[in-house]
C-alpha cells in the first residue's frame, strides 16, 4: 500500500515526539534511535519539497527547543500540528 506525504509527515511528528521524550529523560541512546528514525521517515517525503522542508524545520525546531530548554512548549505545538494529519481526528 502506497502512503501519501501526510501519512509520513504524521509519522515524522511521532518520531520527533519520541525525541522530545528521550531528551526529557536524558536518554541519549533513545534520542539517537529516535532522531535516526525521524530522518528515515523524512526521506519518504523528498518527492514533496514543501513537506520535506516543513519536516526539516521541525527537526531544527527540536534542536532549538533542546538548546533553549523549551521542550514542553515545542512538544505541545508539535502535537497541535500533527493532529491535523491524523486520520482519527
Amino acid at each position: 500500500m502506497k502512503r501519501d506525504a501526510a501519512f509520513y509527515f504524521a509519522n515524522l511528528g511521532a518520531d520527533i515526539s519520541r525525541c522530545v521524550a528521550a531528551a526529557r529523560d536524558n536518554d541519549a541512546a533513545a534520542y539517537d534511535d529516535s532522531i535516526d528514525a525521524a530522518y528515515r521517515t523524512l526521506a519518504y517525503i523528498t518527492n514533496r519539497p514543501e513537506a520535506y522542508e516543513e519536516g526539516l524545520l521541525l527537526l531544527r525546531g527540536l534542536e532549538y527547543a533542546r538548546e533553549e530548554n523549551r521542550l514542553s512548549e515545542f512538544n505541545n505545538q508539535l502535537n497541535e500540528l500533527i493532529t491535523e494529519y491524523s486520520p482519527l481526528v
